[in-house]
C-alpha cells in the first residue's frame, strides 16, 4: 500500500478550488445552464390617483365666489370614490364641492367643481386653503389660492311694490329704498326715465340723499287722470352718485277701469320727536269711509309736503331732509260703511307696520330743521271688490 502524502500546500490548493467551481456556479451564463439561476418577478402595479385644479389661484371681490375645476386622475388600476374636503379656507367664506365625492369607475378622470363663497367679513388679501382627497387608504393634498379684493363703492336701488293696478283717477305709491355700498358715502341724485301715456305723473321725494354714510329712502308716486287709458307703464328709477356706477329698479302701473274707485279721506300725524340720529317716528294713520257699503283700501302712500316754521319756509331744510318708509303691512285693509277716521291700528294693523318719518342724519350742519312742522300728504286706492 502506497502512502499518500498531503502537505500543507496541497490542502490550499484543493480549498482554493472548491472555492471557485462553487463562485462558477453562481455566474449567471453558468447558474442558468444549469438550472441553479433565480428569475426576477415583476413589481406589481400600484393603484393611486392624482389631484389637480384648473385654475390654481381664482381673484374675487368680496362677496363674489371662486370657482376651481378639480379632476382625480386614476393610475394602476384605481377604482373606486374620492371624497374631497377643503380646510384653512379664508375667514368668512365657504366651500362646496359639486360631488363632493367623485367615483373613479373606469381608466378615465372625473371632476368636481368647488365653489369657495366670501362674504362681506371675508378678510382681505391672499390666502392658501387645502383641498383633501381620500380614496380608501390613499390620501392626496393639494394647495390653492384665494385673493379676495374690496369691491368698489357703489349704490343700489329697490322698487316696491313692483307692480299697482288701479282704476283712472287714482294715485299709485312705491317706496324707494337706496342702499350705499362698499363704503360709499357721497351724495346721491335720483331720477326717473320712461316715457308716460297722457294723464300720467310721477312725483319722486326726495330727488336726492346728502352725503353721508346711511341708506335712504324715497317715494314714487304716479298719479293718473280720469281719463287715462286702460294699458301698462313701466318706469325706471335710478339712483347715482360721483365717482359710483349708476343702479336702476322698475316701477309698473297698471290702469284698468274695471277697478271702481270709491271715495275715502286719508290723515295722521308724525308720532314723537325728529332729529338727527332718531329713530324712525310713526305716522298715525287714519282712514274714513263714507260709502254705504265695505270698502278695501290698498296701495297706501305717505310723503313730505312743505317743511315751514311759524307757517314759512325754512331756509336749509326741506322735504329733502326727511325720509318715509311706506306702510308695510298686509293689504287689503276693510273699512266698514260709514266709518268715521279710523285709526289703522283698529283695523288690525300691528303699529310696527306704521309708516313711518325720519330726519336724514347728513354730513352736514342741521340745527336749521329743528322744531319744524313737517306737512304730510297721503294717497291710496279703494274699491268695493
Amino acid at each position: 500500500m502506497s502512502t499518500r502524502v498531503i502537505t500543507r500546500a496541497t490542502a490550499l490548493l484543493a480549498l482554493c478550488a472548491a472555492v471557485a467551481l462553487l463562485a462558477v456556479g453562481r455566474l449567471p451564463g453558468e447558474g442558468a445552464a444549469l438550472g441553479l439561476g433565480r428569475t426576477s418577478p415583476v413589481a406589481a402595479k400600484t393603484k393611486d390617483f392624482a389631484v389637480t385644479s384648473q385654475p390654481l389661484s381664482v381673484s374675487v371681490q368680496r362677496g363674489q365666489a371662486a370657482t376651481f375645476t378639480l379632476t382625480v386622475t386614476p393610475t394602476g388600476g384605481f377604482t373606486g370614490p374620492v371624497t374631497l374636503t377643503a380646510g384653512g379656507l379664508p375667514t368668512g367664506s365657504t366651500a362646496t364641492f359639486s360631488p363632493a365625492t367623485p367615483t373613479v369607475t373606469t381608466t378615465a378622470s372625473v371632476t368636481s367643481t368647488l365653489i369657495v363663497t366670501t362674504t362681506a367679513s371675508t378678510v382681505l388679501g391672499s390666502d392658501v386653503f387645502t383641498v383633501t382627497g381620500v380614496g380608501g387608504p390613499t390620501k392626496h393634498t393639494l394647495d390653492l389660492t384665494v385673493v379676495v379684493s374690496s369691491p368698489p363703492p357703489a349704490v343700489a336701488v329697490a322698487v316696491t311694490p313692483a307692480s299697482v293696478t288701479l282704476a283712472p283717477g287714482s294715485t299709485a305709491t312705491y317706496a324707494v329704498d337706496v342702499t350705499r355700498l362698499n363704503g360709499y358715502t357721497g351724495s346721491i341724485s335720483l331720477g326717473t326715465t320712461g316715457a308716460l301715456p297722457a294723464g300720467v305723473r310721477a312725483s319722486l321725494v326726495p330727488t336726492s340723499l346728502p352725503s353721508g354714510s346711511s341708506s335712504g329712502t324715497a317715494t314714487l308716486q304716479l298719479s293718473t287722470s280720469a281719463t287715462t287709458l286702460d294699458g301698462t307703464t313701466t318706469v325706471a328709477v335710478t339712483a347715482s352718485g360721483t365717482g359710483v356706477a349708476s343702479s336702476s329698479a322698475t316701477a309698473t302701473l297698471v290702469v284698468d277701469s274695471k277697478q271702481s274707485s270709491k271715495p275715502f279721506a286719508l290723515g295722521g300725524s308724525v308720532t314723537g320727536l325728529l332729529y338727527p340720529g332718531a329713530p324712525g317716528r310713526p305716522v298715525a294713520l287714519t282712514v274714513a269711509n263714507p260709502n254705504n257699503q265695505t270698502i278695501r283700501i290698498t296701495n297706501l302712500g305717505v310723503t313730505v309736503g312743505a317743511v315751514t316754521r311759524n307757517g314759512a319756509a325754512v331756509p336749509g331744510c326741506g322735504a329733502g331732509d326727511f325720509a318715509v318708509r311706506q306702510y308695510a303691512g298686509s293689504y287689503p285693509l276693510s273699512v266698514p260703511a260709514n266709518a268715521p277716521a279710523t285709526p289703522l291700528t283698529s283695523l288690525g294693523v300691528p303699529f310696527s307696520a306704521l309708516p313711518t318719518v325720519t330726519l336724514v342724519d347728513a354730513a352736514r350742519n342741521q340745527d336749521a330743521c329743528r322744531d319744524v312742522t313737517v306737512a304730510l300728504a297721503y294717497t291710496g286706492s279703494a274699491t268695493n271688490q
